[in-house]
């Protein structure tokens, strides 16, 4: 790790010792990026299906998308290399179109027909892509099943 990179992470507030421990977690971090991008390729249809493993998968796609990039868990990934570093860029300009939402559209009735999520659907694919991330199917591995 470069002294520059060093510095970076202390800022954050996390000493070496901390960081090792998210390190061992990393594969976690990095299926929660792919799993946010993946649900927000979904379209009503499929974020219904996925009731049994989110219980409120529209809430949850936000939440999901949030929780994997918080500040440390994000740099985690990126540390590791587990996603070229040359994405990372586009994978926080993509969080803040998200974290920009007009509050009224974050309803079912626009999730398929609103022009914005059409566009974020082929961000999240876009993104997918160039991350070589074939499957669309949401990785449960980490998730707590509740059976009704």
């Amino acid at each position: 790790m470069s002294e520059n990179e060093l510095n970076k992470f202390d800022n954050l507030g996390f000493t070496q010792e901390e960081l090792a421990e998210y390190d061992e977690r990393v594969d976690f971090f990095y299926t929660n990026i792919i799993n946010a991008l993946i649900l927000f390729t979904y379209n009503v249809e499929e974020l219904n299906k996925m009731t049994p493993i989110l219980i409120d998968p529209l809430t949850e796609l936000y939440e999901e998308l949030d929780y994997a990039f918080l500040p440390v868990l994000f740099e985690t990934v990126f540390r590791n290399k587990l996603i070229e570093a040359s994405l990372k860029e586009e994978l926080l300009l993509f969080k803040k179109k998200i974290d920009d939402t007009p509050n009224e559209i974050w309803d079912w009735e626009f999730l398929d027909a609103h022009e914005f999520w059409k566009n974020i659907r082929l961000d999240a694919e876009k993104l997918l892509h160039k991350m070589n991330i074939e499957t669309r199917e949401y990785n449960a591995e980490y998730t707590t099943i509740i059976k009704r």
